[in-house]
């Protein structure tokens, strides 16, 4: 074939480009599709539990619940400030581990008030002993509690208050329901912690509860949300209300 013989046939490159072109933005947007559907099954709920804190030692929690750089982005002053605490409230710190929290609520509620300072871990607890003993905080009382029951005396408490503690907990919707006894008519429930898809946070994404299931469960256990407030960068802090009904379904996460 001559070169006028093949200047006469027909030129179908342009169309074979334009096809190729629609097939790659089909893909592109294809995958993108599975992508956002993957994500969202993803972060639907909590698949399993995070290792528990009791497995590393006790100079380990310290240093890492102490640690500097962690009033910078969870803000606990701010926290605090935004719960409207008074003197004579009584908090139960759930999962208080060194006294983090349990030491601000201690001089937010003093000198009438009280902070129950609730764990699992006896050895964790001791520390905070010997540490609020040091700033003369006579306001703290420690309470060894189970993992399934925060063990908290009936119509105690104004605000039962968990930071980075409920990823940790098995079936939370059972455990609110035993805490309920320990809250006052009309108490206040709040909750901080990570979200799977936060920035940054210290577990895998499926060992973090994302925010509507929070929510539904605290719902479960006849709570309902208050308050929301979203000046921190990394966590959600949600605020809920006990009310006078709970519901009976109830979700266990498996270990």
């Amino acid at each position: 074939m001559n070169r006028q013989q093949r200047n006469s046939l027909p030129d179908f490159r342009p169309a074979l480009f334009s096809h190729l072109r629609r097939a790659h933005l089909w893909l592109t947007r294809g995958a993108v599709f599975v992508f956002l559907v993957c994500g969202v099954a993803a972060f639907g709920q909590q698949t399993s539990l995070p290792r528990a804190t009791t497995a590393r030692p006790l100079n380990e929690r310290v240093a890492d619940y102490e640690r500097a750089e962690r009033e910078s982005w969870q803000k606990p002053d701010e926290i605090v400030k935004a719960l409207e605490l008074k003197n004579g409230d009584v908090v139960a710190d759930i999962g208080a581990g060194t006294g983090y929290f349990s030491r601000r609520f201690a001089k937010a509620v003093a000198p009438a008030g009280k902070v129950y300072a609730v764990d699992i871990a006896a050895d964790i607890l001791e520390f905070l002993k010997k540490d609020s003993e040091k700033q003369n905080l006579n306001n703290i009382v420690l309470v060894l509690s189970k993992e399934d029951d925060p063990m908290l005396p009936e119509n105690s408490v104004d605000l039962a208050f968990f930071s980075d503690t409920t990823h940790h907990i098995a079936n939370r919707a059972n455990f609110y329901r035993k805490m309920r006894p320990g809250l006052k008519k009309g108490g206040l429930m709040a909750i901080v912690d990570f979200p799977p898809d936060a920035s940054v946070h210290p577990h895998k994404a499926e060992e973090l509860v994302p925010r509507s299931q929070v929510i539904a469960e605290a719902e479960e256990a006849g709570f309902k949300l208050r308050k929301e407030f979203k000046f921190l960068p990394r966590q959600y802090f949600l605020v809920f209300e006990k009310t006078d009904q709970e519901h009976q379904t109830n979700q266990t996460i498996p270990k």
